[in-house]
C-alpha cells in the first residue's frame, strides 16, 4: 500500500528502511524521501516504525 503520495513510497519500502536502521522520520526522508514533502504520511509512518521496531528481529529469537 502506497504511504507517501508524494513520492510513491509503499509500506514495505517503509518496513525496508526500517530494517537497515531507519529509526525516525528524519531517517526516512533521507533513506526513501517519505514524509518529507507535504506531511500528510507522517503518523502514518510514525506507526510504521513503531511496529517495525516493537517486532523481535529473527536473529533475537
Amino acid at each position: 500500500m502506497i504511504i507517501c503520495l508524494c513520492e510513491g513510497v509503499t509500506d514495505r519500502d517503509v518496513r525496508d528502511a526500517a530494517k537497515r536502521g531507519a529509526a525516525s522520520l528524519d531517517d526516512l526522508v533521507q533513506t526513501c524521501r517519505a514524509g518529507g514533502d507535504c506531511g500528510q504520511c507522517r503518523a502514518d509512518l510514525r506507526r510504521l516504525l513503531r511496529e517495525q521496531t516493537a517486532r523481535p528481529r529473527k536473529e533475537e529469537r
